[in-house]
Order: C-alpha cells, then structure tokens, then sequence
C-alpha cells in the first residue's frame, strides 16, 4: 500500500477515535449568545503527524534527503513552527474567524464572553503524495463544539477530512523556503476544512 492511501487512511482511523456528535445550530440558540470566546486546542503543534520515510538536512540552500543521518520531517517541522512562531491552532482560529467576520454574522468574539467556541485539531498529517515522489500534501481533521454560559452543547461537529486538492503539494524546498511560505501550504491544507466546518455552523441560521 504506499502512501497516497497510508495518509487519508489514518488520518480517518485517528479521526474516528476522534469525533464528536453532531449537534445542529438552531437560528433561535445562535440569537441568543450575542457574544463568544472562540479557542482553539490543543495549545501546541503536537498534533502534527507524519507519514513518510525521508529524513531531511538543511543544506543551507535547501534540504537534501538522507539515509538516516538526518530529522525527520515531523521533527523538522515542529522545530521550524517553534522557531518561527508558527501555530496551527492560530492559524485554524483566524481562519474561522474571518469567515464568521465576513459573512457579517451577529456574534462578537470577545475573551470573557460565557458561550465558548472550540476549535479542536485532531490530527495533522504530513505525506507524501506517493511512494516515489519528493512532493508532499497535508491534511487536517478539524472538530468544533460551541457551548453556552450553562455548559450545554449547542452546536458541535466534526469535519472528516477529504483528499488534498487536484495539484495541492510541495517540495521540501518549496515548503520551507520561508515562514511565509509554510504558513501559505498548511493554509492551503486547512482552508477546505475549516470552510467544511463552518458550512455546518451556519447551516441552520438561515433566518439569521
């Protein structure tokens, strides 16, 4: 089996271990909150996996793979985020956010508000698209769950991953030829997800 199979196949298994009931959002329960606490979780980038068998070397110009001398890319990756203060849990959160913000939906996002909005990362999986390319894709399983100021679950869903888009991948050069440029592949993985995620939010506030 290689790896174009390997990634969506366990992502979904870790998925399912995973998930979260589904609870519509009622047009008359979303009026209500006015305001919302949005979280994300975990506070750190150990949600991260990686399926793949290259290890890398900085070159100083660019990676080069190695025989077993060098860091795997989960391990490269996590160094690469810390040392340039990159989240993904940021990153899911502003996403979010914008989407809420720009569809002009009546809810202010403020840190002391009593409903709580949370953003969970599953698992994120790096792979290779397949077993003899050097190009590698991401997925991410992204559930959400919004409480009210009484703990009751008023919306929570689970967006089960879908395979990377037609012609989204990178080179481990491409990837890491900037902070810019790694922010700009994981959003490109984290988009259609965190869209799918809120499609289902806002799915019953037509009357909003």
């Amino acid at each position: 089996m290689n790896l174009k199979v390997i990634v969506p196949l366990l992502v979904l298994v870790i998925a399912g271990c995973s998930s979260v009931p589904t609870v519509k959002l009622k047009p008359e329960t979303f009026n209500g909150l006015k305001t919302v606490r949005l979280e994300s979780n975990p506070d750190n980038n150990l949600m991260l996996h990686s399926v793949s068998t290259v290890d890398v070397q900085f070159v100083g110009v660019g990676f080069a793979t190695s025989a077993g001398d060098g860091k795997g890319v989960k391990e490269f990756a996590l160094e690469y985020m810390e040392q340039n203060n990159i989240s993904l849990n940021e990153l899911v959160r502003s996403q979010f956010k914008n989407k809420v913000q720009s569809d002009n939906l009546p809810i202010v996002f403020t840190q002391d508000s009593p409903n709580k909005l949370v953003l969970t990362l599953n698992v994120v999986v790096l792979g290779m698209k397949h077993g003899f390319s050097d190009e590698f894709n991401a997925l991410f399983n992204i559930s959400g769950q919004l409480s009210n100021g009484q703990g009751e679950v008023v919306w929570s869903y689970n967006a089960i991953p879908m395979p990377p888009a037609p012609g989204y991948s990178a080179t481990l050069d491409e990837m890491f030829a900037s902070p810019e440029a790694f922010i700009k592949y994981l959003s490109a993985a984290s988009e259609p997800m965190v869209h799918k995620l809120y499609k289902h939010f806002k799915s019953g506030l037509k009357q909003v």
